[in-house]
């Protein structure tokens, strides 16, 4: 009956087999959304301006969903699930990297974050790949690519008015609290399911949830074949799951949705909402210890979820070290003034777009072209994470975005996270990057800190065994 359900049974009342992802689109829609204020900014944007691109229509009740709908749905609500979980970590990430004081308290609780967006995405992957369906960071509609996002952008086009405005800017307090908050904000008690117009990450979970009890009933296969389960994220980072039955998927929900907002699944019957567990998840807590360090504090079994965190660092209960005076929003900056500031900024988006192609390889995304390779998260997402985009990123906020620049103050470049689809040149053009870029740095008596970049810069290459 289940090998029916989910192998010999159409899965359309058309009678053929959907696409594993679903054909985006931009819209042409001009409508205004609501201003969303972020780090002391007030900007709107329309679709069109946010860059969204369209998953079909899931305007359906989950409660209602026949069977042969319930691969297809669940299909199309995972690839939201990971888009949506990928597109918070360039902001954070953002945030993280200009925060002076790499020791500090508030540094370590964003990187915290961060480690822990990557095991969201990990798990998101492997649900998808449970029920058959294929990871895609990288979407496009003939020769656009629509994702991943250009920043500033709404959070997904299915949230409720597009979702918080996610822009690149420098971490303060307002942005953690106008923005950050928002993002991981707990669903209230009574939150229904809601799978198209969510208002929380946690509803959309929800809904996801539903699908999956539905779709054990129904189908019951759960393929492992694709999935990761050694990715590792240091001590903070969380647990990843093989998603190979109900349960374990239960168990890898509950994980995005607690560490996230702070809510709790496990042992809830099917028809109870979530409950709110403020302000612990059930994890180690991480935090200053008694010789200054920052760590796993013993005998504290708990650690805050994301959205606690973001608050910690609004109330000012964690203070925010000073940070680089970064340009708000690169991608918008176009074409710096200063060469030193463009190289490094069009180094960067090769870097990012090198890891966003990797990132889906290791998820299985591209099995289709024959291009899967589980080793790929160690031998190429480690070393951009850990060395080559955090090193381009502190670099390009100690670049003034003009050169000379006279004060300490003057403005400084910042990531613009662009991806660029040239996979098979992307190597070449970075290893001549970083010899290009040595010589104009040190062909320049006026460039501050020369012997720093070029040393940072021979590290990157280093990471990515092309210089």
């Amino acid at each position: 009956m289940r090998e029916n359900a989910c192998t010999t049974r159409k899965l359309t009342r058309q009678g053929e087999l959907p696409p594993t992802a679903p054909e985006p689109c931009h819209t042409g829609l001009d409508s205004g959304f609501p201003m969303w204020i972020a780090g002391g900014a007030v900007m709107t944007s329309t679709v069109e301006e946010a860059g969204f691109f369209i998953l079909p229509a899931l305007s359906f009740d989950v409660e209602e969903v026949v069977d042969d709908d319930v691969v297809v749905r669940l299909r199309e609500l995972l690839q939201v699930a990971l888009q949506v979980e990928f597109s918070t970590i360039p902001p954070y990430l953002t945030a993280l990297y200009s925060i002076k004081d790499k020791s500090s308290p508030a540094y370590q609780l964003v990187r915290g974050v961060v480690m822990e967006e990557m095991v969201h995405l990990n798990l998101a992957g492997n649900l998808l790949n449970a029920v058959g369906g294929t990871p895609r960071l990288v979407v496009t509609r003939g020769e656009e690519v629509v994702f991943p996002p250009r920043y500033p952008q709404h959070l997904s086009e299915k949230a409720a008015d597009g979702g918080p405005y996610l822009q690149l800017m420098p971490a303060s307090r307002e942005l953690f609290r106008e923005t950050f908050m928002r993002i991981e904000q707990p669903a209230q008690p009574d939150a229904p399911a809601q799978e198209d117009e969510f208002t929380t990450i946690g509803q959309l979970y929800l809904a996801v949830e539903k699908l999956f009890r539905r779709y054990d009933e129904v189908c019951g296969e759960y393929r492992t074949e694709y999935q990761s389960d050694d990715w590792n994220f240091g001590n903070n980072g969380g647990t990843v799951i093989v998603v190979d039955s109900l349960r374990t998927a239960l168990e890898a929900i509950n994980e995005v949705v607690e560490q996230g907002e702070g809510a709790d699944l496990t042992n809830r019957p099917a028809d109870q909402k979530y409950e709110i567990k403020q302000p612990w998840g059930q994890y180690e807590y991480y935090g200053p210890r008694a010789d200054g360090t920052y760590g796993p504090v013993l005998g504290t079994p708990l650690e805050m979820s994301h959205y606690f965190k973001f608050k910690a660092i609004a109330d000012g209960t964690t203070p925010l070290p000073p940070v680089y005076p970064m340009t708000p929003n690169p991608g918008r900056v176009g074409q710096y003034e200063n060469p030193v500031a463009q190289r490094l900024s069009d180094m960067f988006d090769l870097c990012y777009s090198e890891l966003v192609d990797q990132l889906e390889i290791a998820l299985g995304g591209r099995r289709d072209e024959g291009s899967w390779d589980r080793e790929a998260f160690f031998t190429r997402v480690v070393p951009l994470m850990r060395v080559a985009l955090p090193v381009l990123a502190t670099q390009l906020m100690q670049t003034p975005v003009v050169a000379p620049a006279y004060t300490t103050v003057d403005p400084v470049a910042g990531p613009a996270f662009r991806y660029v689809p040239a996979p098979r040149e992307r190597l070449e053009d970075l290893r001549q990057g970083v010899v290009g870029l040595q010589g104009l740095v040190a062909d320049d008596p006026l460039a501050d800190g020369s012997d720093t970049l070029v040393a940072a810069l021979r590290k990157v290459g280093a990471a990515l065994e092309v210089g």
